[in-house]
């Protein structure tokens, strides 16, 4: 799977449907105290980093603040909606 992040296309491990799923409710966990729980979303990325099979030496000359770009373009790529029927 393809994604375009930080004016790069990096091929990463697409998600199964229950990655999907679990991703999903760790989002929600982020924000389920009304609050934004850092440590929540911290979990969420490095998950996502974990199912997307990057390694250490994909992340070489990113920043802390570029890596987080990356893992949330990654995510949001693993959220949305397959172009098949639902149901078929």
């Amino acid at each position: 799977m393809i994604v375009k992040a930080l004016e790069k296309e990096w091929d990463v491990k697409d998600c199964t449907r229950q990655e999907r799923r679990d991703l999903h409710f760790l989002n929600y966990a982020i924000w389920i105290s009304g609050e934004h729980d850092v440590g929540a979303y911290k979990t969420l990325l490095d998950e996502t980093e974990r199912i997307s099979g990057l390694k250490d030496d994909d992340f070489d000359g990113i920043s802390m603040t570029d890596t987080d770009v990356l893992l949330q373009a990654i995510f949001l790529d693993y959220q949305k909606v397959s172009k098949k029927k639902a149901g078929g």
